[in-house]
């Protein structure tokens, strides 16, 4: 496994959620009277509204895998370090053992 690529794609991640948090669907929006239909515009502003939301939970959902991802190298090292001193315990190398 390459535990930097794994951190490097949670860092990515984390810098694209901060960039998708920094703008607004508000930012688009307009006045429903630019719109030039009453039907139009509120549909536009409700539409608006549920892609608010919708931009809201990815960037929560986002922020919490890039987390992980970031985390994930570091328990998989110790993980694996762990178990290179077990093995070792079990089996230790060959040369430097004792003899019977």
């Amino acid at each position: 496994m390459d535990v930097e690529a794994l951190k490097n794609a949670g860092l990515g991640a984390a810098d694209l959620m901060t960039l998708l948090a920094g703008h607004r669907v508000e930012d688009i929006d307009c006045d429903a009277d630019a719109v030039g239909h009453d039907g139009l515009g509120a549909a536009l502003a409700g539409f608006c509204d549920r892609w608010q939301v919708g931009v809201k939970n990815l960037t929560k959902d986002g922020q919490g895998l890039s987390r992980r991802l970031i985390d994930t190298p570091g328990a998989y090292l110790e993980v694996d370090q762990h178990v290179a001193a077990s093995l070792a315990r079990i089996a230790p190398p060959a040369g430097g053992g004792e003899r019977g």
